[in-house]
């Protein structure tokens, strides 16, 4: 991906991703999405369970990013995209994942998230919400080389305090509150390029060559 401050060509660029994604991790099947970018202060994003975009007689969901979130690393983006896309999956299904206005995620859209390229944690409040990407999709993410998009939009007090519980919920969806997952790094075999992936940093050596494998750059 090209730097760039244009939200038209970030937008673009994160259909291409769903399109990829979907492409790898869902068969194809999902439906076409309109993706919008906009800023919400405690979650990453977020999926309308309705079609709530029409253009003649063709309804899409949308699928939002929190531009607040888009100075992310790229392969933490593709986690929430996927997320969100599961979302879509169950909607698609007519599985119920959510619960809460789309704030608890039960084990529905674990067994879901986790049998597409996630991996996943509860969270006592919200659920099997905690989602991160697996190694499937590291590797996924780095052979499409896609790169960060190293723009945001800036969260402000107003932002913030609009995160604070009020009564009722205005749109319907499911929303994702994550965290960011821990850093990997990648380790590489220097002779036969075998690879795999550590969350910290780990003395290995390859079992078919017998080399120290080294942190990939």
């Amino acid at each position: 991906m090209k730097q760039t401050i244009k939200t038209s060509r970030v937008a673009g660029q994160l259909e291409k991703m769903f399109r990829a994604l979907n492409n790898r991790f869902f068969d194809g099947e999902l439906p076409e999405v309109v993706i919008s970018l906009k800023k919400t202060a405690g979650a990453y994003g977020h999926f309308t369970t309705g079609k709530v975009w029409k253009t003649g007689e063709e309804r899409r969901y949308e699928i939002n990013i929190s531009s607040a979130s888009l100075n992310q690393e790229c392969a933490f983006l593709a986690g929430v995209l996927v997320h969100e896309m599961v979302h879509e999956y169950c909607a698609e299904h007519g599985i119920k994942d959510t619960s809460n206005n789309g704030v608890y995620h039960n084990k529905n859209f674990k067994h879901i998230a986790e049998t597409h390229g996630l991996e996943v944690e509860h969270h006592p409040k919200y659920g099997w919400t905690i989602t991160s990407p697996g190694l499937e999709l590291l590797d996924f993410v780095e052979e499409q080389g896609w790169q960060d998009f190293q723009m945001v939009e800036s969260l402000n007090l107003l932002d913030v305090l609009g995160t604070l519980p009020k009564g009722g919920n205005s749109g319907a969806g499911a929303e994702t509150r994550t965290k960011k997952p821990s850093s990997t790094r990648k380790y590489i075999c220097p002779k036969c390029s075998n690879s795999c992936r550590a969350t910290k940093v780990i003395n290995i050596i390859c079992g078919d060559c017998m080399e120290k494998m080294v942190v990939a750059e």
